[in-house]
């Protein structure tokens, strides 16, 4: 039976986080909101716990941003470096978030996939 998913949000309504797990071993994080200097440490850490679970895939959907910011960006950066260590492949799906786009495409370092 799959997980329940759970929603989290920081104590603004700036930043919403949602896990689900669609298949055995991946989760998937869908980030709704703004992510910023202020919001990118609670990114961090669901990422990071998402991280250090046991799981083959983590997917994370930018898709219902308002804005993403360098902060944020910095966020996926460390991410990709733990996923690494831990052998998990992490996929970012920036959907149609303007300014996430345009910080992967103006990304050249090796590392980061986006679906």
């Amino acid at each position: 039976m799959p997980a329940q998913p759970r929603v989290r949000q920081d104590g603004e309504g700036r930043l919403r986080l949602h896990v689900s797990r669609p298949a055995k071993g991946t989760a998937v994080v869908k980030v709704s909101g703004e992510v910023d200097l202020g919001t990118a440490p609670r990114l961090w850490q669901m990422l990071s716990e998402r991280l250090h679970g046991h799981g083959a895939k983590l997917i994370v959907n930018l898709s219902e941003l308002d804005f993403f910011g360098v902060a944020g960006f910095r966020v996926l950066e460390r991410a990709q470096l733990l996923a690494d260590e831990r052998g998990t492949l992490l996929f970012i799906h920036p959907g149609e978030c303007r300014s996430a786009r345009r910080m992967l495409d103006l990304y050249d370092g090796d590392g980061l996939r986006t679906l």
